[in-house]
C-alpha cells in the first residue's frame, strides 16, 4: 500500500494505491464544527440529490445510467461525530483498467452530476419529488417509536450526553422538517461547497495519480476550508447520577446504563479499554453475557459499547421490566467484577484473540481504510499494525485497574407496557 497525502486551499487529497480489491473509491468528505439546525436537513437534501438530478430527472433515469455503469455506485451519507457535522460522497466503481479510460470519465461525470446539478429550477428543488421525500422523512422520523432499540438509544443519549452534541440524534424533530420548504433546502445545499466546510478527498484503488486530474471538472467545483477540528467532545458533566423510566406499548423493555470515562490517557482510552470491553460485553462469552443472561435469564440480549470522541461506556440490554431492579443491580456487579483479577484472567486471551481477529479484517475492508485516514485529520490515529502490538501489550493489571477510572452516570429504562 502506498499513501500521499496533498494538500490544496481548497481540499485535502488522500491517495491510497492498494491492489487488494478490484474496485476504486472516491470519497469527498465534507466536515465542519456541530449545529444542530443542519440535521434536518441533512437527510432531506441526501434523499434529494440521490432520487433525480437536472440531466437524470426521474428515477428510472438514474437507475438507467448506475446499470449503464456497470453498477457503478454514488452514495451520501450524513453523520455526526463528536462535536462536527459531516458528509460522506462516495463514487464506488470497478477498476477502470478492466474496462476503458472512457469509463471512468463516465463515472465521474456522474459523480459530478449528482452532486453539482441538483433537479432544482427557479432556486428551488423540484417540488413534486421535494414534497414526496418530504412526506417519506417525516413518516420515518414518526417510525421511530415503533422501534424500541433505536427510540431507547435515543432518549437514553439525550440523558447521557446532554449539553454536548451527543444528545442529539439523526432524527430531527417533525416540527422542524415541516418547516422547510424547497427553497430553504437549496439555499442550504448552496453552503456545501462554499468555503464552509473542511474538504478532505480520499482515492482508493489500484489506480496511480493521474485519476486526480480525471477528477478536475469535481474539484474545480469545491471551495473548502482547512480549518483545525477535532471530534472529541470537552465537556464538565455533572457528577449526579441520572435515573429514568419512559414508558411505551412495547412488548420488550429497554434497558441503557452509561459510565463515565474519567481522565484516561491515551493508551487506557484506545488499547486498555478496547480488551476491557471485550471482555465485559462484546465477546461471545463475555460477563456480561454468561452473567445476566445465560446463568440468571434476566434479558434476551445484552452488551456493552464505548464511545473515544464523548469518553464513555455503555451497557444495553432488552429485558422484561419486571426485571429491571434485579438486572440494574447485577450489571453494576458485572463492572465491579472487573477488578477481580481471577474474572479477568479467564476471559483475558480469548478477549485479545477477539481484537486480533477483528483488526485482521480492516485489511479487507475498504471503507475502514479510508476512515482511517480522513479521521487522522481531526485526532490521532494509529496505522493498524501499531494498534494491534499495543493492544497485544496490554495487561491483565492494566484492565483491572481501569475500574478507577470510570463512574456510574446514567440509567435509563424504555419500559414496554404490553
Amino acid at each position: 500500500m502506498e499513501y500521499k497525502k496533498i494538500i490544496n486551499d481548497n481540499y485535502t487529497i488522500h491517495f491510497i494505491n492498494t491492489n487488494r480489491f478490484k474496485t476504486v473509491s472516491i470519497v469527498i468528505f465534507l466536515t465542519k464544527e456541530f449545529n444542530k439546525d443542519d440535521i434536518p436537513y441533512g437527510k432531506l437534501l441526501i434523499q434529494n440529490l440521490l432520487y433525480t438530478s437536472k440531466k437524470y430527472n426521474t428515477k428510472d433515469k438514474m437507475a438507467g445510467v448506475v446499470e449503464d455503469l456497470y453498477g457503478t455506485k454514488v452514495s451520501i451519507f450524513y453523520g455526526m461525530t463528536g462535536q462536527c457535522n459531516s458528509y460522506a460522497m462516495s463514487l464506488d466503481l470497478l477498476n477502470p483498467k478492466y474496462i476503458d479510460k472512457k469509463y471512468l470519465k463516465k463515472c465521474i461525470k456522474y459523480f459530478e452530476e449528482v452532486l453539482f446539478n441538483p433537479n432544482i429550477a427557479d432556486n428551488h428543488f423540484n417540488d413534486d419529488y421535494f414534497e414526496m421525500l418530504k412526506e417519506d422523512a417525516i413518516s420515518s422520523v414518526k417510525a421511530v417509536k415503533d422501534n424500541p432499540m433505536t427510540y431507547g438509544g435515543i432518549k437514553y443519549a439525550k440523558l447521557m450526553y446532554k449539553g454536548t452534541p451527543g444528545e442529539y440524534s439523526l432524527f430531527p424533530e417533525v416540527e422542524d422538517l415541516e418547516n422547510i420548504d424547497s427553497y430553504k433546502l437549496y439555499e442550504y445545499y448552496k453552503t456545501l461547497f462554499d468555503g464552509s466546510y473542511k474538504v478532505d478527498i480520499a482515492i482508493l484503488g489500484d489506480v496511480d495519480t493521474s485519476i486526480i486530474d480525471e477528477l478536475k471538472p469535481i474539484l474545480k467545483q469545491i471551495k473548502g476550508n482547512n480549518k483545525k477540528l477535532r471530534f472529541t467532545i470537552e465537556h464538565k458533566y455533572s457528577n449526579k447520577l441520572i435515573e429514568k423510566v419512559d414508558s411505551l406499548p412495547f412488548n420488550q423493555s429497554r434497558l441503557y446504563i452509561g459510565y463515565r470515562l474519567l481522565n484516561m490517557n491515551f493508551h487506557e482510552l484506545n488499547h486498555v479499554l478496547r480488551v476491557y470491553n471485550t471482555i465485559l460485553g462484546t465477546m461471545n462469552d463475555s460477563i456480561l453475557f454468561n452473567i445476566v443472561r445465560e446463568k440468571n435469564s434476566l434479558c434476551y440480549s445484552i452488551g456493552s459499547y464505548y464511545s473515544r470522541y464523548n469518553p464513555s461506556l455503555t451497557i444495553y440490554a432488552g429485558i422484561n421490566k419486571k426485571n429491571y431492579e434485579k438486572t440494574v443491580e447485577l450489571i453494576k456487579k458485572c463492572v465491579e467484577s472487573m477488578s477481580d483479577k481471577k474474572a479477568v484472567e479467564r476471559l483475558f486471551d480469548s478477549a485479545k484473540k477477539t481484537i486480533n481477529t477483528f483488526i485482521n479484517n480492516y485489511y479487507d475492508d475498504l471503507s475502514a481504510q479510508i476512515d482511517t485516514y480522513y479521521n487522522r485529520e481531526f485526532e490521532t490515529i494509529e496505522d493498524i499494525e501499531t494498534l494491534r502490538e499495543n493492544v497485544n501489550n496490554v495487561t491483565i493489571d492494566e484492565v483491572i485497574n481501569l475500574n478507577n477510572k470510570i463512574s456510574l452516570s446514567t440509567i435509563y429504562l424504555l419500559k414496554g407496557d404490553n
